[in-house]
C-alpha cells in the first residue's frame, strides 16, 4: 500500500492514523468537514470531497463517529477503485459490520478497532481488534502491514466485539465518570494533596477518559446495545453495597468482598496485579 485516505482526518485518531502512515514514507489523502482544521505537510494531500480523497486511495481508513460510520462508509465506496481496501475504526461494530459485508465485490472489506487512543506512541506496540469479514487470514494479512508490531487480536463475530467492549470501555467510562462526577464536586486540589496511590491513578484514568470527544463517549454509553445491562447491573451492585455500608453490617460485607476475590484469583493473582500498580507509578516517575 502506497496510498491512503484518511476520512475524518481532523478528528484525534483521524490526526494519528495521518501522522502514523506519513511516519512511514506513504502518501496521504485527508478529508473532514472541519476542512479548516487541517493542516498541509510534505506527503499530504487536503481534498474538499470524499470523493476526490478516496478515488486513486490503496486504503481508506474512515474515523468519524459511530452514528455515522455506515452512511460514510457507502459514500467512500462508490469512488474507491478496484482491489482497495475499505476499513473502519469504531468502537460499536453492529452497523458497521454489516455495512461492510454489504461492500462491493471490487472492494476489500477490514473491520477493526485501534485498543489505544490519540496519545500513544507510533513506536509502541499496539493491540488491534479484529472482526473478519469475508477472508480473516487475508484480512489479517492487511492489519499486519498496515500496523508491523501490532498484536491482533481476532474476534469471531460483531455481537462477540460489542458484548465484550460493552465492559472493557463502555462500563469502565460509565464508571469512572460517575467517579468524575462526584469527585468534581470536592475540593480536588486538596483530594491531590492528601492523595495516596490508588486515589492518585484513579482520578488520572478519570481524567484522562474525560480527553476523549463527547461523540466517543456518548457512543460507547448508548449506541452499545449491550451496555445498559451492565450499566444496571453495576447500578444494582453499587446499591447493594451501599446498603450493606449503610447498615453497619460488617459480616455480610466481608462475605460479600471474600466472594468477589475469589472470583477474580480465578483469572488473575490479584499478588502480582498489586505489584503492576506500583510498577507503573514508578514508570510514570
Amino acid at each position: 500500500m502506497q496510498e491512503i485516505a484518511i476520512i475524518g482526518a481532523a478528528g484525534k485518531m483521524g490526526s494519528w492514523f495521518t501522522n502514523y502512515f506519513v511516519q512511514r514514507g506513504l502518501r496521504v489523502s485527508v478529508y473532514d468537514v472541519n476542512k479548516k482544521i487541517l493542516r498541509p505537510f510534505d506527503n499530504i494531500r487536503i481534498e474538499n470531497s470524499i470523493s476526490d480523497c478516496v478515488k486513486g486511495a490503496d486504503l481508506v481508513l474512515v474515523s468519524v463517529p459511530v452514528r455515522m460510520t455506515p452512511r460514510v462508509l457507502r459514500e467512500c465506496a462508490k469512488s474507491m477503485k478496484d482491489g482497495a481496501v475499505i476499513s473502519e475504526i469504531s468502537s460499536v461494530k453492529h452497523r458497521t459490520f454489516r455495512t461492510l459485508r454489504q461492500a462491493p465485490d471490487n472492494l476489500r472489506p477490514l473491520c477493526i478497532h485501534p485498543m489505544f487512543g490519540p496519545g500513544a506512541s507510533g513506536k509502541m506496540q499496539v493491540k488491534i481488534l479484529m472482526v473478519p469479514v469475508r477472508n480473516e487470514e487475508k484480512e489479517l494479512k492487511i492489519v499486519h502491514e498496515m500496523f508491523e508490531n501490532a498484536q491482533v487480536k481476532v474476534l469471531p463475530t460483531a455481537k462477540v466485539h460489542d458484548e465484550s467492549i460493552a465492559i472493557v470501555l463502555g462500563l469502565t467510562y460509565f464508571a469512572n465518570i460517575v467517579f468524575a462526577r462526584v469527585v468534581s464536586t470536592s475540593n480536588i486540589s486538596m483530594l491531590k494533596q492528601v492523595s495516596g496511590t490508588t486515589f492518585g491513578l484513579q482520578s488520572l484514568i478519570a481524567e484522562s477518559i474525560l480527553t476523549n470527544e463527547p461523540d466517543l463517549l456518548v457512543a460507547l454509553i448508548q449506541e452499545n446495545p449491550y451496555v445498559k445491562k451492565y450499566i444496571e447491573q453495576y447500578v444494582k451492585e453499587a446499591s447493594a453495597v451501599a446498603k450493606l455500608a449503610s447498615a453497619n453490617d460488617s459480616r455480610k460485607l466481608k462475605a460479600g468482598l471474600k466472594k468477589v476475590r475469589l472470583k477474580l484469583e480465578k483469572w488473575q493473582d490479584l499478588q502480582q496485579s498489586y505489584q503492576r500498580m506500583y510498577n507503573i507509578i514508578e514508570n510514570l516517575k
